[in-house]
């Protein structure tokens, strides 16, 4: 399996490339605000497809390109259903200290839709670029945040957690649609049983594994 990644935007989000091979397909997972600045020369050069956008939630760090890409190749947007309507209405996920910085980035704070959008339901499997891509619904972030698993011969199971777990830490509750007690029952639930042996890629930060955050992720703790 082929994973490249960039980071993107003024909340510094990872932006995921994910593929059997260069020179293949691909799906393109949590392109933010910017990222089709660097994702045109990122195509290029390790010679990929785009088959499809999957997001992990509908924060605008991590939606923030997905209607321009997504309309430009003329591919689907996969959002978790519960989070559809942050794609449109950014603000109702964010405090308002974030509104100036929408309206200066996007001259708005309402938005398109992209032409195409793929309602996510929980735990269902989607089958782009020759991989399975499982949405672990995992709320308490935002109603609708999921998990992107994928399992691989070589690596073995791997999960692009956007923003329920990073290494040594996970996703606020805080804000507008965040809930505490379902990200509690999230990370006792979701992600507690992942195996050991699964890679986590997470929508901020350096990568990590289970078997890692299991020991030393003081949010996780023993359950």
């Amino acid at each position: 399996m082929f994973i490249a990644s960039f980071i993107t935007g003024p909340f510094q989000t990872n932006c995921y490339l994910l593929a059997r091979e260069q020179g293949s397909e691909c799906v393109i997972v949590d392109p933010g605000m910017g990222a089709e600045e660097f994702l045109s020369d990122a195509l290029r050069t390790h010679r990929l497809v785009p088959v499809a956008i999957a997001v992990t939630h509908g924060h605008i760090d991590h939606i923030g390109s997905a209607r321009q890409v997504g309309d430009e190749y003329g591919i689907p947007v996969l959002c978790p259903r519960d989070d559809r309507h942050l794609l449109s209405d950014p603000m109702a996920g964010l405090s308002d200290f974030a509104r100036p910085l929408i309206e200066q980035w996007y001259g708005s704070t309402t938005l398109r839709e992209p032409e195409e959008v793929v309602d996510v339901e929980p735990f269902s499997h989607h089958q782009f670029a020759n991989l399975d891509l499982e949405f672990l619904h995992a709320p308490g972030h935002t109603p609708g945040c999921s998990m992107i698993r994928t399992i691989d011969a070589e690596f073995g199971p791997i999960v692009m957690s956007g923003d329920v777990v990073f290494a040594g830490s996970i996703g606020r509750t805080d804000m507008p649609g965040s809930d505490p007690a379902q990200m509690s029952h999230s990370l006792s639930d979701v992600v507690w049983p992942l195996d050991d042996s699964t890679h986590v890629l997470p929508g901020h930060g350096g990568p990590t594994t289970m078997a890692n955050e299991r020991l030393t992720n003081p949010f996780l703790g023993r359950r």
